[in-house]
């Protein structure tokens, strides 16, 4: 069988292919020799799929394969027994955040002649005063 010339946008297509393959190798943390059983190719091949070096033949096999997985809940394409869970402060003991010039250090808390006010100890930046530690700590973070 002669090999088909392929155009410029189908080529960016099985390349977004082998790059869909490709993450869901790495976060399935399954080898590429177990898709290769499962696709009926050579590990060696989808080895040189991986690493550019080769192009799918019949791209579609891929294409079936990655849709006939089952779809987890959530967004994206996700480990299995991965579960997304959302930072939250749980002790609620509010902490500074980094410094809004150099993004860099953490802000500190310190306490100064008129009362306390947020200190960045990379770029000496200084926060407004406040009577309180917690008053202070919400205005180097921006919320009053």
């Amino acid at each position: 069988m002669a090999n088909k010339r392929r155009s410029r946008e189908e080529l960016k297509e099985v390349d977004a292919l082998v790059e869909r393959l490709r993450e869901f190798i790495r976060l399935n943390y399954t080898t590429a020799a177990e898709i290769a059983r499962q696709l009926g190719v050579r590990d060696t091949t989808i080895y040189d799929w991986l690493l550019s070096k080769a192009r799918p033949a019949k791209p579609e096999r891929i294409t079936a394969f990655l849709n006939s997985l089952p779809k987890d809940h959530g967004c994206g394409i996700a480990p299995t027994g991965y579960e997304y869970r959302e930072y939250k402060n749980w002790r609620g003991i509010s902490k500074p955040r980094r410094c809004p010039f150099c993004k860099q250090a953490e802000g500190e808390i310190r306490r100064g002649r008129g009362g306390f006010l947020g200190v960045c100890p990379n770029c000496d930046a200084k926060g407004p005063k406040r009577e309180s530690c917690d008053e202070a700590i919400l205005a180097w973070n921006g919320k009053s």
